[in-house]
């Protein structure tokens, strides 16, 4: 089991337009990718750095998680990725640890992404992604 790197950084935003003329132009990362992730009820504008990702969160409805998370603290860093070896390992090990997780399977993210989520409790208040590739 292995930590891979960090996949992304993750941003809360009411209105993706402006913080990706930031990213996309002022900053020359280019056109973002954009893809709806549907059971998060989230929009995601990915900006890839060539070395890890920057990603916009925005909601695509008022009950999505992001849009709670907007409306308790703005806009944001709302999670930080990374991107591991093998994500069952993993979330066996955290469990068997007694670390707090908000999924305890797996799930699909963006890009063909499985993922799961560490509790922010566990982890200094810094909400954590696990990922792995396709």
């Amino acid at each position: 089991m292995r930590i891979l790197g960090i996949a992304h950084v993750a941003i809360a935003v009411d209105d993706p337009a402006e913080p990706a003329r930031v990213f996309e132009d002022l900053l020359g990362l280019g056109s973002p990718a954009t893809e709806e992730v549907p059971d998060q009820r989230v929009i995601t504008d990915i900006f890839d750095t060539g070395r890890g990702k920057v990603e916009l969160l925005s909601a695509t409805s008022s009950d999505a998680p992001i849009s709670k998370f907007l409306a308790r603290r703005g806009p944001g860093l709302h999670h930080l990725a990374l991107e591991v070896d093998d994500l069952d390992a993993w979330l066996i090990h955290l469990k068997g640890r007694g670390v707090r997780l908000i999924d305890e399977e797996p799930r699909m993210g963006a890009e063909g992404y499985r993922i799961a989520f560490i509790h922010p409790q566990a982890t200094a208040g810094v909400l954590i992604e696990l990922c792995q590739k396709p």
